[in-house]
């Protein structure tokens, strides 16, 4: 049941990230409005002091590194580990520059004009959108349930099975 709700979320968002691309495509102005929000957050980290161009490029040397399939076991591990970690210290800095008041807004605004023109691209959008929240929402409501089972399992004790 989970699993299903995993796949059916999945689907859901891969269809709205189509329509949003093509949106993104057919509407420059969202396009150059996305870029400058991508900048706008480079820009508040790297006054955090975190280089997220520089992050980007050792994240995509490690790739290379992977997939040119001459490292050890061992070694793929650790460029994977270092991967991994370059990711984290890239979205937590990510993170925190957009909880700027401004970022916020131009956030906001973006998602605002996007959603809008993507019901003008695609007549379904709002359907995926309601779907969505709703699989989510279902989602959630399994997760719990199988943790308040969880909880009163352990809670019997040993041998309680």
């Amino acid at each position: 049941q989970v699993q299903q709700k995993q796949a059916e979320i999945q689907q859901l968002n891969q269809q709205l990230a189509q329509i949003q691309q093509a949106t993104i495509e057919a509407n420059p102005g969202l396009a150059d409005q996305r870029d400058e929000l991508l900048a706008n957050v480079d820009e508040k980290m790297v006054e955090a002091g975190h280089d997220p161009d520089a992050s980007r490029e050792r994240i995509g040397e490690l790739q290379e590194q992977l997939q040119g399939g001459e490292l050890s076991t061992d070694e793929s591990q650790s460029v994977t580990q270092e991967i991994r970690q370059e990711q984290t210290q890239l979205q937590q800095a990510q993170r925190q520059a957009m909880q700027d008041e401004a970022i916020q807004t131009e956030i906001q605004s973006l998602n605002e004009g996007l959603v809008e023109a993507m019901r003008e691209q695609n007549p379904q959008t709002e359907q995926l959108i309601a779907q969505l929240q709703t699989a989510q929402q279902e989602y959630q409501a399994l997760m719990q349930r199988a943790m308040q089972q969880q909880g009163a399992m352990q809670q019997q004790g040993p041998g309680g099975d």
